[in-house]
């Protein structure tokens, strides 16, 4: 009956003589050989495990946040946490805490998988710097562990050492945290600075950086030229006299000490020494003014 449907053909079936043939021909064809499956991948596993090590090391021990870090320093990615470690170790082993490896590594993120042996190597054998002062000064200027010692460090040394002719040894903490400036850049400039300013001599500047080697940190335009135009200027002050007799003048801040004692001495008519004007405290500078207006009234009496 036609039910609308096309009828499929019937398949024809070998004979036994014929799948007898197909099963002789198969068996002396050469087949390609079959490909071994791939090896099961375990590294990612093991990757991710030592990736989350590394984060629970900078985030539990050194107590820092890893994922800016990782950001700043990318191979911290791929860094074997031994490496991370013995950075640590490097830094402790010269005096300095794990808080103060916190402080320098989160300054300087690049020394963690560049750990600074040569700089420190310099720093205590050649500056040199017992673990004290050392720990101060890197604490102070993370950046000591982060120069070249051929291109800053050691430059910096022979300048002060040379140039300055600051012989003492341990370097005060001010002067070993100028082994991190270029002498072309920032040393020098400012010698050169204090010397045109002032119109002392080479060797005059040098005493008064001997005393006072942190000078040379402070900014020739945000420092060094507002004070000393305000000493020679509004105080009618000689630079040269004053910095001889009292060369941390520049370490006080212009508007919140040097001006507003300035002006409690002029209105009085007052005179005192930079170093009794500067160094008091509020209380004591007052006591002074008190002093000397009695003082003065009386011999006027």
């Amino acid at each position: 009956m036609d039910n609308g449907h096309t009828p499929l053909p019937s398949a024809s079936l070998p004979t036994k003589p014929q799948a007898k043939s197909a099963m002789a021909m198969l068996g002396r064809a050469r087949l390609p050989p079959v490909a071994p499956l791939p090896p099961i991948a375990t590294g990612a596993g093991g990757a991710g495990v030592e990736f989350r090590r590394k984060i629970r090391f900078l985030s539990s021990e050194l107590h820092l946040d890893p994922f800016p870090l990782l950001a700043i320093n990318p191979v911290l990615r791929s860094a074997p946490l031994p490496l991370l470690r013995d950075s640590l170790r490097l830094l402790t082993s010269h005096g300095l805490t794990a808080r103060d490896a916190t402080r320098v590594f989160s300054a300087f993120p690049s020394l963690l998988t560049s750990p600074p042996e040569e700089p420190l190597r310099f720093l205590s054998a050649d500056a040199p710097l017992p673990p004290p002062l050392l720990r101060s000064a890197v604490v102070r200027s993370p950046r000591l562990l982060a120069a070249s010692v051929p291109d800053t460090l050691r430059p910096a040394l022979l300048f002060l050492r040379r140039r300055v002719m600051l012989r003492r040894e341990p370097l005060p903490l001010a002067a070993a945290l100028l082994l991190a400036f270029s002498v072309e850049r920032t040393l020098l400039p400012k010698l050169l600075y204090l010397r045109d300013a002032t119109g002392l001599p080479d060797s005059a500047v040098c005493a008064v950086l001997r005393r006072a080697p942190a000078i040379l940190s402070y900014g020739i335009e945000t420092n060094l030229t507002p004070k000393l135009q305000f000493l020679a200027e509004r105080m009618r002050r000689d630079p040269a006299a004053e910095l001889a007799e009292f060369p941390h003048y520049f370490a006080f801040s212009l508007e919140g000490r040097i001006k507003p004692r300035h002006e409690a001495l002029r209105q009085r008519g007052i005179e005192m020494p930079l170093k009794d004007m500067l160094t008091s405290n509020d209380d004591d500078f007052r006591e002074r003014l008190v002093n000397v207006t009695l003082s003065d009234t009386k011999a006027r009496l």
